[in-house]
């Protein structure tokens, strides 16, 4: 009886509406959110993404005419560029270098028993670039300070040449006992490359050879 006492109808009226709450909630989750809701706030979401691509594509459309008169100042200034080797035939590119190095030679070597060239060869070896290389195998019988007057040339004048793979031996020659000492001209070997004005294999963008010290 004294339980009976505490439970009142109005007790019961109100756990009937808590469930009924519930029971429609639940009905609107499983029946109608996830079937009708949820699939219109996703079509909502992809709306407003399309729309912000949409916009970014305008504004990348509407700066075309700027973007593409930088890039034919770009392209004026790379063919302008002096860096590159003139020529864009790897073999005319090839006997130019030769021709650059007997012209370096005898710019600064003024007795030919003291220096000379012992022969030049292409080289078609080597790692890839950025740029596409021609390079020239040399040798030279030279003294030493005609031999650094024609270094300095190649490499600090344009188009930008380089100079590696440098070797330098010191030939020993027989003298009789009693004669006068007379120093035979160094053996010089070295590698003589410069770069055509062509993508090379070893990366997609390119970039100007660089400078050597000394160039302007």
């Amino acid at each position: 009886m004294a339980a009976a006492a505490r439970f009142k109808p109005k007790d019961g009226r109100f756990l009937a509406i808590v469930i009924l709450l519930i029971v429609l909630l639940l009905i609107y989750l499983i029946a109608i959110h996830w079937w009708f809701v949820a699939p219109q706030l996703q079509f909502r979401a992809d709306m407003a993404d399309l729309r912000d691509q949409q916009l970014h594509f305008r504004q990348a459309a509407a700066q075309r005419p700027e973007i593409e008169k930088r890039l034919a100042a770009i392209h004026e200034k790379e063919q302008s560029n002096q860096a590159f080797l003139t020529d864009t035939d790897q073999n005319a590119a090839s006997a130019w270098l030769i021709q650059r190095l007997n012209q370096a030679i005898a710019d600064h070597a003024k007795d030919e028993k003291r220096c000379s060239s012992n022969g030049q060869q292409q080289y078609t070896g080597g790692e890839d670039e950025l740029y596409k290389h021609v390079t020239v195998q040399a040798r030279l019988r030279c003294d030493l300070e005609p031999l650094a007057a024609i270094l300095y040339d190649l490499e600090n004048g344009k188009p930008y040449l380089f100079v590696d793979q440098l070797m330098i031996y010191k030939q020993q020659t027989y003298q009789p006992p009693g004669s006068k000492i007379a120093q035979s001209p160094l053996d010089v070997r070295f590698n003589l490359t410069g770069y055509l004005r062509q993508p090379g294999k070893a990366a997609p963008a390119a970039k100007t050879p660089p400078a050597p010290k000394g160039a302007k």
